[in-house]
C-alpha cells in the first residue's frame, strides 16, 4: 500500500517515510521509541535532509512528535483519543449509511468489497489484514456516493490503521472480523439498511473495547 499518494518534492523522502509508517503499523517502532535519522540515512544511503523530510510528513500526520532539542518520537494515542477516533469513524459510517440508496444495485461496489473479502478470508496476516479492513470500510463509504466523506474518511487513514492493528494483535478478533465483514457485505446486497447500521455500532463497540483491553 502505498500510504502517501499526494506529491512530494523529494521521492526519497516518500520511500523513508513509508519504511518508518510500515515499521509503526508493523510494532517494530513502538509509542516513544526515538527515529535516529542516522539509522535512515545509512540505510536508504542518502544524507540526513531526506529523512527530515520524511520526519516532517509523518509529524504532519500527526504519527511522529517532534520535541525541540530531544528530536523525533513515535506518537502514542491516549484511551480518549482511540475512542474519540473511532467514534469519528463510527459516525462517518453511519452518515455514510443513510445516504445509501439502494446498494444491491451497484453491482461494481459489491464486486469490490468481494474481492476485498475475498482476500481477508485467505488472510493470516495481521498487517496485511489492517490494510484489508481500511480498504473494506473505505468502500463502504463509497457506497453514499459523497467525496466529502470519503475524503474525510481518508484524512484519518494512519490513525486508523494503527488502532485497527492493536485490535487485530489479539488472536480471536481477526476471525470474527471476517464473519462480520461477510455481514455487512450481504446486508449491504440484500439492501438490509437497518439492520447494517445497528451492526456498524457493535463493529466498533467491539474495536473500542479490544483497543481498551490491550492499552490498559
Amino acid at each position: 500500500m502505498e500510504y502517501f499518494n499526494y506529491p512530494l518534492d523529494n521521492a526519497l523522502s516518500r520511500k523513508i517515510a513509508e519504511k518508518i509508517m510500515e515499521q509503526i503499523l508493523k510494532a517494530e517502532l513502538k509509542p516513544g521509541d526515538k527515529i535516529v535519522e542516522s539509522v535512515y540515512a545509512e540505510m536508504f544511503n542518502t544524507s540526513r535532509s531526506p529523512v527530515r523530510e520524511a520526519i516532517y510528513l509523518l509529524a504532519t500526520e500527526g504519527l511522529i512528535e517532534r520535541i525541540p532539542r530531544k528530536g523525533a518520537f513515535i506518537k502514542g494515542y491516549t484511551l480518549t483519543e482511540v475512542q474519540d477516533l473511532l467514534d469519528v469513524r463510527n459516525n462517518l459510517e453511519l452518515l455514510a449509511a443513510k445516504r445509501i440508496f439502494e446498494p444491491h444495485k451497484k453491482k461494481e461496489l459489491l464486486d469490490e468489497m468481494k474481492n476485498i473479502i475475498k482476500k481477508m478470508d485467505k488472510s493470516t496476516n495481521q498487517f496485511d489484514y489492517t490494510h484489508l479492513n481500511y480498504a473494506f470500510h473505505l468502500t463502504l463509504i463509497k457506497f453514499s456516493e459523497s467525496k466529502v466523506l470519503e475524503g474525510v474518511y481518508s484524512k484519518i487513514c494512519f490513525p486508523l490503521l494503527r488502532i485497527q492493528g492493536i485490535h487485530f494483535s489479539i488472536n480471536e478478533t481477526i476471525d470474527k472480523s471476517k464473519g462480520e465483514h461477510r455481514k455487512i457485505y450481504e446486508l449491504l446486497k440484500e439492501n438490509e439498511m437497518d439492520e447494517l447500521i445497528s451492526l456498524l455500532r457493535k463493529h466498533t463497540e467491539d474495536v473500542i473495547f479490544n483497543v481498551r483491553r490491550n492499552l490498559l
